[in-house]
């Protein structure tokens, strides 16, 4: 199953796409959430396993205001785990 994510803001130098600032994603050559982390007081992304840091200051700097979506792929245990999960929580308020 796939999931619809609405990019806000591109970046088209880094191939960087950002719905707020705390979804990040690459866009090439594989669509990627990136990690958020805060390092000596800078907020900076990196992809999972990677050293690379993209500091927000240098995303900012290139970024354009352009809307389209991504579908990114998600288990369907995952979503029927989501759903589950909403209706337990609905039943036992």
């Amino acid at each position: 199953m796939q999931q619809e994510i609405k990019i806000r803001y591109i970046n088209e130098i880094l191939s960087i796409g950002m719905v707020n600032w705390k979804e990040v994603y690459l866009l090439k050559p594989v669509i990627i959430r990136l990690l958020v982390e805060v390092d000596n007081g800078r907020l900076i992304y990196r992809r999972r396993g990677s050293n690379t840091r993209i500091s927000y200051n240098k995303l900012k700097k290139g970024l354009k205001k352009k809307e389209f979506l991504i579908f990114e792929d998600v288990p369907d245990w995952l979503i029927n785990y989501r759903i589950t999960r909403k209706a337990l929580l609905a039943i036992s308020n």
